[in-house]
């Protein structure tokens, strides 16, 4: 079977070697023909140039000398073209050498005639005229041109021969070719039947193939889309945050100095910082969708997430929603920002509830799950492995493809005007993300809608949480603290509020101010400085400073950061971080826990050392 295969190839060769060498034999002869068209159109030239002189001679009316004109205007060109076509061929160039001056003068006595007929010599003219020199000069370039059409016909009768030779060849060779391929048809006749059920079996694989990669097309173009989205959002929320902290700082401050006497004052301005910190919680969520929100996740026991806010979903919801808990057991602990976590069910179970109207049943419910390779693979952004869900059901409107296939789109909403942001989902899908999680939606119109969220698990244990934070009192009088804030309408805030506590503020306008504010002055103890400046930010601040100063606390305050203490999406270890807008109480809170943080290290210390020298003793 193989050698037939070989045969048959080399039977094509064959017909394709006869097949150009026919169609170049027919490309001579056409060459040929056209280089007949062209002597034609040569010797026409000529020839109306003479019957145009003539025409002038005998009835002196200027116009019969137009084909004359065009004719010695054309000749050149004509000639060139001729000449052109048969450059392959020497003994044509020298009979086109041997009728170029011919032609030359018998266009010189045609145009020695009409300059005499010109001038007013009619008799001269037409005596020239019915000389013999003008007809013996037409004779040669009639013999000339006949000649070297005689050549061309022979050449092109020549060329039509072996063109007429090689097709009947070529006929020859397909006919062989043809004998070859029906010899070989029964044996590609009988493999075929047996790869056929193969080939249907690599066409099904390969329609799998071609539908789970168009599927992570557009999973990627959503995620690119979700990725400029966060990247706009996530800067209008800084620049948002940094005006809002001056606003609900100062509101704050305002709240706290009116007096109890005038109500309708306190009133207007406690309206106004509920308004700001509503500003604040929005570009919180701008944030989240960005996934810019700086993350604490810890191992978390989501069991007992769940159970905590249940109660307090149940009051919120109101008594028309049926919340009901579905915990998995021997839930694997999940490592993800608790806080955050009960932010975003929250925020589910809000939109669950408008989708009901108030009305309905609403399901939360736990387990663990594993996301293969395959899910992995049809999800692109999914990693395959271990994970916590937590499903949140309702029995709402439900959703259908076109809104299902827009849900997690910041400012998307299907709310009247004025009912909701549209940052609801959009805030989970981007906490879910940063959370190196993933978040699946599935919705039916009318049966209702069901988020799933996968959280990574965690293989430590969770750490125990307290019934009750631990109170603070640390006593924040006569601590001397330096901020550095590069937005002076934050900075003037800050040391404000920080004299409010009692603390003794300085205030820098950058890193190289405050690194010679330390340098000058003494007993510095708290350094609260922004993260993102212009030049040198406050993580390369602190770090510049850390080894003269290794006693400072350090509080960090931002609106937005990215790389400089949070990486890829968490918080840098051992940093504590104050997010803006922040009152004055935010900051006195964030204060006394990093001073408290302070000695209960400095305790440890000295128990340590204590327990040292007892031994030694």
């Amino acid at each position: 079977m193989v050698a037939g295969f070989v045969l048959l190839v080399l039977a094509g060769l064959a017909a394709a070697a006869a097949a150009l060498a026919s169609a170049d034999a027919d490309g001579w002869s056409v060459h040929s023909a056209e280089v007949r068209q062209a002597e034609a159109r040569l010797s026409r030239l000529v020839q109306e140039a003479e019957t145009g002189q003539r025409g002038y001679l005998l009835t002196g009316e200027p116009s019969y000398l137009d084909p004359f004109t065009a004719a010695r205007r054309e000749l050149s060109a004509a000639e060139a073209e001729l000449r052109a076509l048969t450059g392959d061929n020497p003994e044509q160039q020298a009979r086109l050498d041997q009728l170029r001056p011919i032609i030359a003068g018998k266009i010189a006595e045609l145009t020695q005639t009409v300059d005499r007929m010109q001038a007013g010599d009619q008799a001269g003219a037409l005596a020239t005229a019915r000389a013999n020199a003008g007809r013996d000069l037409m004779g040669r370039i009639r013999t000339a041109i006949a000649d070297f059409d005689r050549a061309e016909v022979e050449l092109q009768t020549a060329r039509a021969d072996r063109a007429a030779f090689r097709r009947s060849t070529l006929a020859t060779v397909i006919v062989i070719a043809v004998l070859l391929a029906a010899a070989l048809a029964w044996l590609v006749i009988r493999t075929d039947r047996r790869r056929t059920h193969e080939l249907r079996a690599t066409n099904e694989a390969l329609r799998r193939e071609v539908a789970q990669r168009e599927q992570a097309e557009g999973q990627l173009r959503q995620a690119q889309k979700m990725e400029v989205l966060g990247q706009l959002t996530g800067g209008i929320a800084h620049d948002f945050n940094n005006m809002l902290a001056i606003i609900v700082g100062n509101l704050d401050m305002l709240t706290r100095r009116l007096s109890g006497e005038d109500a309708r004052a306190r009133a207007m301005a406690e309206n106004a910082l509920g308004g700001a910190r509503r500003a604040a919680e929005l570009t919180k969520r701008l944030l989240a969708f960005s996934r810019l929100q700086p993350l604490q996740p810890q191992p978390t026991d989501v069991n007992r997430c769940v159970c905590d806010m249940s109660e307090m979903l149940r009051r919120s919801l109101g008594e028309g929603i049926a919340v009901e808990t579905v915990l998995g057991g021997g839930l694997w602990p999940a490592l993800v920002d608790r806080s955050q976590l009960e932010s975003a069910i929250l925020n589910l179970a809000v939109n669950a509830r408008d989708a009901m109207g108030g009305q309905g049943h609403l399901t939360i419910e736990t387990s663990n799950a594993m996301l293969d390779q395959a899910y992995a693979d049809a999800h692109v952004e999914v990693t395959a492995g271990q994970y916590v869900a937590v499903s949140i059901t309702d029995t709402g409107a439900g959703m259908d493809q076109e809104v299902l296939a827009r849900a997690f789109d910041p400012f998307f909403t299907t709310k009247a005007v004025g009912q909701g942001t549209g940052l609801g989902l959009s805030q989970v899908h981007g906490f879910a993300k940063q959370s190196n999680g993933h978040v699946k939606l599935y919705s039916e119109s009318w049966v209702g809608t069901t988020v799933k969220i996968y959280l990574p698990r965690s293989h430590a244990a969770p750490a125990a949480r307290p019934d009750e934070p631990a109170r603070l009192s640390t006593d924040l009088a006569d601590r001397k603290v330096l901020v550095v804030e590069d937005e002076a309408g934050v900075r003037s805030f800050a040391l404000s509020a920080l004299r409010e506590l009692g603390c003794w503020a300085i205030g820098a306008d950058g890193a190289e101010m405050a690194r010679r504010t330390l340098a000058e002055q003494s007993g510095i103890e708290i350094l609260l400085t922004d993260v993102v400046m212009p030049g040198e930010n406050g993580r390369a601040l602190v770090d510049s400073i850390r080894h003269a100063h290794p006693d400072l606390i350090v509080l960090f305050m931002t609106g937005y950061t990215r790389n400089a203490i949070v990486h890829n999406g968490m918080l840098d270890p051992g940093v504590r971080l104050l997010s803006k807008p922040f009152t004055v109480s935010d900051l006195a809170r964030e204060l006394q826990a990093a001073l408290e943080e302070k000695r209960r290290g400095q305790v440890a210390s000295s128990d340590v050392a204590f327990g040292a020298s007892a031994s030694s003793s």
